[in-house]
């Protein structure tokens, strides 16, 4: 769809005047360098990024977002104060929003210089092959308040199950948005969602994690753990202060810290992490078996982009073995 500014430019266009021809290029010459058109539903007018090093397919679908949900040719997402929906072709991706236009360099780390960090990561045969089974894989940016409660409800939970967790607590407490033609519903704010009950939530089938992710919200609603507060800290007294909120363990801790909150040395693990450690890794148990002794073996390894190493692992453990 067009803008207000860009009808008005379309207006005076189109009007008697001997320079009709040159405003009617000047304008589509214009609108093209900064959208492109996409027809297969119709004539609907999207923008367009480039993007070199990136497999929007393989950074949403390696079980690290559950902020995005696919639609269509591409994917939307409703969790990030408005509604975005984004294809990739080739090297170029489009995308189309219900509001204000977005920064998909940000929410997809388009910055990350992905080949120094595949040069720092790969120390071994496994590493190497997990990197080339998705060489274009990045870490996502997702909001911080959506990542923590999706992770709270990823607790022994596989990822359909989550998926319609998330789904029910964003159509009870979120806000609609009308997009194409759907209502869409994004996951609510921690004021939004401090309105739900343990027992409402539990009749949405969260079952223990209701009291998680009440108990959780209370404490970010009074402002005792905070979004910008963690991002002032290192990583270390980050994942502290997120054990802090109730429900949060070592590994929801890692997710949040990775996903969110951008520390990119963070390592999570779980049962598919753990298989690789046991079955490559061994050297990460020699200082200890616990969680958070292998978790730091792991970082002392990979060094600073350990959680890419760890994303490419999990991802080829899961869909390539």
């Amino acid at each position: 769809m067009f803008t207000i500014s860009q009808w008005r430019l379309i207006t005076a266009a189109i009007q008697p005047s001997g320079v009709f021809g040159f405003s009617i290029v000047y304008l589509i010459v214009t609108v093209r360098a900064q959208y492109s058109f996409r027809e297969p539903t119709g004539s609907v007018l999207m923008r367009s990024l480039q993007v070199e090093g990136f497999s929007l397919v393989d950074t949403l679908e390696c079980g690290q977002t559950f902020c995005w949900v696919k639609e269509g040719e591409g994917y939307i997402n409703a969790d990030i104060g408005q509604v975005v929906y984004v294809e990739q072709r080739g090297d170029t991706l489009l995308y189309d929003t219900s509001d204000n236009d977005v920064d998909l360099s940000k929410l997809f780390r388009l910055e990350d210089p992905l080949d120094q960090i595949h040069r720092e990561i790969t120390r071994d045969g496994i590493m190497k092959k997990s990197i080339d089974f998705a060489p274009n894989l990045r870490i996502i940016n997702d909001p911080f308040f959506p990542c923590l409660v999706s992770f709270l409800c990823s607790v022994w939970k596989n990822v359909p199950a989550i998926r319609g967790m998330t789904n029910s607590i964003r159509e009870n407490w979120g806000t609609s948005y009308e997009f194409r033609g759907k209502t869409v519903y994004g996951m609510p704010t921690p004021g939004q969602l401090s309105n739900a009950t343990v027992s409402e939530l539990k009749k949405l089938g969260l079952a223990w994690r209701s009291e998680f992710i009440v108990k959780s919200t209370e404490v970010i609603v009074a402002g005792e753990i905070s979004e910008n507060k963690l991002r002032n800290m290192d990583y270390i007294e980050a994942h502290k202060q997120l054990k802090k909120l109730h429900g949060v363990g070592d590994k929801v801790a890692d997710c949040v810290s990775l996903f969110s909150l951008g520390f990119l040395e963070a390592f999570p693990i779980d049962v598919w992490i753990e298989r690789v450690i046991q079955e490559h890794y061994g050297v990460f148990t020699t200082t200890g078996k616990s969680y958070s002794k292998k978790a730091e073996a792991a970082r002392n390894y990979f060094g600073r982009y350990a959680g890419y190493a760890q994303e490419y692992l999990y991802h080829y453990s899961r869909c390539a073995v």
